[in-house]
């Protein structure tokens, strides 16, 4: 009898990053933020991301995301 292990989903963050090559440094420093804020949004620690305008802006030219292709959320769906 075989048991079916959960997948894990990836942040859709991470997702990006890796799909664009980039470090969690990367975009934390494009946006202003620590790499932990970056590790943390991507593993769900943080309930809710807060940014300013002029950070929503770098994180959209960073990921070469329009406002749109942001997701709702950055942390991994199950």
């Amino acid at each position: 009898m075989s048991q079916e292990q959960p997948v894990e989903k990836e942040s859709p963050l991470k997702k990006r990053r890796d799909e664009l090559g980039l470090t969690q440094r990367d975009v934390a420093g494009a946006i202003d933020v620590s790499v932990q804020t970056i590790s943390n949004w991507e593993t769900g620690r943080f309930k809710e991301v807060r940014l300013t305008l002029p950070q929503v802006k770098a994180l959209c030219r960073v990921l070469k995301w329009t406002v749109e292709d942001l997701p709702d959320d950055f942390k991994p769906f199950n």
